[in-house]
């Protein structure tokens, strides 16, 4: 931890039905001060399918409602969890929103809610709170049109088996760190892996040559600010906390942020709805992957946007 005010404190896990709380499924032990929080999260009795996850959320209440802020996903046995989330000002969103959380919400695919409140008898309104998005409107506008990406005819390819995706819980010292202030005018250190390669595809005139580089998600604050929201895109953190690392694909003239994924119908249409509709098969890329950081089994590659160039 780091130093200020420290403050402890254990507050119980519950489920909510139809809004209200129902039954209590275990714990949460928190500490606090002014550089991060430590959230243990001990479940039990949750009477979940093995092999479901859970999107986790910490919470804030403001004028017009409870906002939350996805912090990652973590699996379960189907009955218990045991999780440590670790978090600082620059994973809330905003700063400002630091001293504001009032507590922690865990959140299934099938719509089941178990949340802790650090006010115990603040009611919460876990059914209706809005996910908080960068206010950064103005600057989107300025941004080009993404490039429509044309349909690849590829060979039809099923849909995985139930579970086959399924995420693991984040290692502790994988989570990401405070993405820096634009103020501070100082480069952030990168520990990069840059692979130059010449497109396996067939296309009329010269090959394209692709600059690969590998980057973590506080290396996003390299791009203009106007890019920094991507850093709490649901999509790319669903790939980040699975694969633990995104990428730069460069081929000269455009940039592109690529979230780690394995290709599937499935998969291209919630990649589509989160800003990311084009993908790009590891081996175009050129990169040595660990074994942690990709699926030897599937197609894997990145799912890709356009971004900005960091201003030089």
């Amino acid at each position: 931890m780091g130093c200020g005010d420290l403050k402890r404190f254990i507050r119980y896990l519950y489920e909510y039905e139809q809004g209200m709380r129902s039954r209590n499924v275990g714990f949460v032990k928190v500490e606090q001060d002014d550089m991060e929080g430590i959230i243990h999260i001990h479940g039990k009795g949750m009477r979940m399918r093995s092999g479901d996850s859970l999107s986790v959320f910490l919470f804030y209440e403001e004028d017009k409602g409870f906002i939350k802020i996805l912090q990652g996903q973590i699996g379960t046995d189907g009955s218990a969890i045991n999780y440590r989330l670790r978090y600082t000002p620059g994973d809330v969103g905003a700063e400002e929103n630091y001293k504001k959380i009032d507590g922690v919400l865990l959140e299934t695919s099938q719509g089941r809610r178990f949340a802790a409140v650090w006010d115990a008898e603040r009611p919460v309104d876990v059914e209706n709170m809005v996910l908080w998005q960068e206010q950064a409107q103005a600057e989107e506008e300025q941004m080009p049109e993404m490039p429509q990406v044309e349909e690849e005819q590829t060979e039809e390819r099923p849909l995985p088996e139930e579970g086959q995706t399924e995420e693991q819980p984040l290692p502790e010292e994988e989570r990401p760190e405070e993405l820096p202030q634009a103020a501070s005018g100082e480069s952030v250190p990168s520990q990069v892996e840059e692979a130059e390669i010449e497109s396996s595809e067939e296309v009329e005139g010269p090959k394209r040559q692709y600059k690969v580089t590998k980057i973590q998600r506080r290396e996003i604050s390299m791009l203009p600010r106007c890019e920094w929201r991507l850093a709490n895109n649901n999509f790319l953190l669903h790939g980040y906390y699975n694969y633990r690392h995104l990428t730069l694909i460069d081929d000269g003239n455009i940039l592109k942020l690529g979230v780690p994924g394995i290709y599937h119908e499935k998969e291209a249409k919630a990649a589509e709805a989160f800003g990311f509709p084009e993908f790009i098969d590891r081996e175009e890329t050129g990169l040595n992957l660990g074994a942690e950081e990709c699926n030897e089994g599937e197609r894997f590659g990145y799912w890709c946007r356009q971004v900005r160039h960091p201003v030089m």
